[in-house]
């Protein structure tokens, strides 16, 4: 009888495992095939998806990817954006802090209505987490409001390395 039970419950670890390791995959192959597309009011070279909630309304997390020299102007989010970089290099600057280079495995957090600007040194890939509705408001060098045309029709000549 002990042996029954040892066997049963060899039988259960097994299909667990199995059952597990199945989930992860399905988890995989369904994030792999997920379509990026242009995020709304970023430059066209930044491409992304949203992984969890509803970037419009709230909280959200959006996996995103940009391209070497890929860089968003002098801007600010009203939510806390966190970011986690997964592959490549990029620079985060916010107003009067000395500039930030992030690297896959790198986190930076850049409070609501921080003036910052971002680039992919080299192409890059990251996870965004806000804590509130995602909206990007540009700004000129002075700190003024302008409009996303004026603010993307500038290309950053300088590398910013």
């Amino acid at each position: 009888m002990r042996s029954r039970s040892f066997l049963t419950f060899a039988f259960t670890i097994v299909m667990g495992i199995f059952a597990l390791a199945t989930q992860a995959e399905e988890a995989k192959a369904t994030t792999s095939n997920v379509q990026l597309v242009h995020i709304p009011g970023s430059p066209d070279c930044f491409l992304g998806t949203t992984e969890q909630g509803d970037p419009g309304k709230g909280a959200s997390i959006m996996k995103m990817k940009g391209s070497s020299g890929c860089t968003v102007p002098w801007h600010w989010h009203p939510a806390t954006e966190n970011v986690m970089m997964v592959s490549g290099n990029a620079r985060v600057e916010v107003k009067d802090q000395k500039p930030v280079l992030l690297n896959a495995g790198s986190f930076v957090s850049v409070p609501s209505k921080h003036v910052m600007r971002f680039a992919c040194v080299r192409e890059c890939t990251l996870f965004v987490y806000t804590d509130g509705p995602f909206a990007i408001h540009y700004v000129d060098d002075a700190g003024n409001e302008i409009l996303r045309t004026e603010a993307l029709k500038h290309r950053w000549v300088r590398p910013i390395v």
